[in-house]
């Protein structure tokens, strides 16, 4: 049973509920009003489990402190500079709030606030990095329920799959041959024949390739999962051109151990002697699964290469599937 006291110890009055329930104690919070107080008075007599949440670690949890349990403790992707800034964001309009009186609006009211010119997929990544944060709540302080889930995404349009032609692809690997960063032409073989992305490619360490079974580990990728890559003669062959026997890393800095080289110049530089236009590093893993498609591999064997958790992910490439089986179709069907 809930009650609700007025209390007069400021120029404006607050609210007071206490909420009794047998086999729960006695819950008590105090609201600016008492339109907020009857809100939460009925939320929690209407759900036991949000009346056991609230007595809970969720209840005394500050949104700044599950934030940093959550990168410290769950977070196993490879971007955690840029998730760590997404939630910074977060942190600075919600970081002092119990994790337990964030609602829906207050999610959308931040959305609103970021600035006008990112498009809807930067959105919708500000969305998903808090709403990862909620899930770990759920599960690691029986937080009941996920707010941010209760708001739809933004429309995307980001089906890029720009991927090279056989006449650009010869011309790219020649002029990454002739780059003065001589592991340029590795990393692109790499990143080509493997589908793998720019920062896993860059993390791996010599004793992360297995030259008998010819395969890469990951250790870390974006979603957080461990894979391996296999490897092809021609990636092996290379790989042994440089191969030191330990644990540095394949591409590593020439001026900092531990660091990975920065090869933006040598790869512009290999892109416009290729004269190559509109074309990112990233495009070379939609080669790698628009070649796959075009193959003949289900989107189902390209999600698996890639490393995609969703189905709907792989999509974009399924026009290209489509044409594979239409050109099957016409040279064996062809002549009935």
């Amino acid at each position: 049973m809930a009650t609700i006291q007025k209390i007069f110890n400021t120029n404006n009055p607050s609210y007071r509920v206490f909420i009794r329930r047998q086999g729960c104690k006695t819950l008590s919070k105090t609201f600016p009003t008492k339109k907020l107080a009857k809100e939460f008075a009925l939320r929690m007599e209407s759900n036991v489990s949000a009346m056991y949440s609230f007595q809970g670690k969720s209840s005394s949890t500050l949104f700044k402190f599950l934030v940093e349990e959550y990168l410290h403790k769950e977070y196993r992707g490879v971007r955690k500079k840029e998730q760590g800034r997404k939630l910074g964001y977060w942190v600075e309009i919600l970081g002092e709030k119990l994790i337990i009186d964030i609602t829906k609006n207050d999610i959308y009211d931040g959305l609103q606030q970021l600035p006008n010119d990112l498009t809807n997929a930067t959105i919708n990544r500000y969305k998903a990095a808090i709403s990862v944060v909620f899930s770990y709540a759920c599960k690691a302080l029986e937080l009941t329920e996920n707010p941010v889930r209760k708001i739809p995404s933004l429309p995307e349009n980001n089906e890029r799959t720009r991927f090279l032609s056989e006449a650009e692809r010869t011309r790219l690997f020649s002029s990454c041959r002739a780059s003065h960063w001589d592991k340029l032409y590795l990393i692109v073989i790499l990143a080509i024949t493997t589908g793998a992305r720019k920062g896993e490619l860059t993390k791996l360490r010599w004793n992360d390739i297995d030259f008998e079974r010819r395969t890469a580990y990951v250790s870390t990728t974006k979603n957080g999962q461990p894979k391996v890559l296999p490897l092809t003669d021609s990636v092996i062959k290379e790989l042994q051109l440089f191969n030191k026997n330990d644990s540095s890393l394949i591409f590593e800095s020439k001026v900092k151990e531990n660091v990975a080289y920065c090869f933006t110049k040598p790869w512009k530089k290999a892109l416009e002697d290729a004269e190559i236009e509109d074309f990112r590093f990233h495009d070379l893993r939609h080669s790698c699964a628009s070649y796959l498609a075009q193959s003949g591999a289900s989107l189902l064997e390209i999600a698996d290469v890639l490393g995609h958790k969703q189905i709907s992910v792989t999509k974009r490439y399924a026009h290209l599937c489509i044409e594979h089986k239409s050109s099957l179709i016409n040279r064996v069907m062809g002549s009935i």
